[in-house]
C-alpha cells in the first residue's frame, strides 16, 4: 500500500516512522520517502508491503508517532500485483 502521511519535522524523524509501522502485524517492508518539505512539516510517501496487513493499524502507528495519514493512495491485493494500462509500454 502507498500512503501520503506528513509529520512535524521536529523531534520525529522517517526512521521513526519505519520502526512504528515495521511492528504492525502482517509487516514485512516499509519505506518511507520524504517528497515535500516545509516550515515544520516534512510531507511523506510510505509504501508498506505485507500479508495481512490492517490499514486501521498502519493509521495508528503512524499517528502513534505524531504524525497524520492524508490519503491511501495505493493498494494492491492478491497472488500477484496487476498492471495498470499505460505501464512498462502496454
Amino acid at each position: 500500500m502507498v500512503i501520503d502521511a506528513a509529520i512535524p519535522s521536529k523531534y520525529i524523524s522517517i526512521v521513526d516512522v519505519a520502526r512504528s509501522l515495521y511492528k504492525a502485524r502482517g509487516v514485512k517492508a516499509v519505506r518511507v520517502t520524504v517528497d515535500d518539505v516545509d516550515v515544520d512539516v516534512l510531507g511523506l510517501m510510505i509504501v508498506v508491503e505485507g500479508d495481512g496487513v490492517d490499514v486501521g493499524e498502519i493509521q495508528n502507528a503512524i499517528e502513534k508517532v505524531g504524525g497524520v495519514v492524508h490519503s491511501l493512495d495505493e493498494v494492491v491485493v492478491g497472488d500477484y500485483i496487476p498492471h495498470m494500462t499505460g505501464e512498462n509500454g502496454r
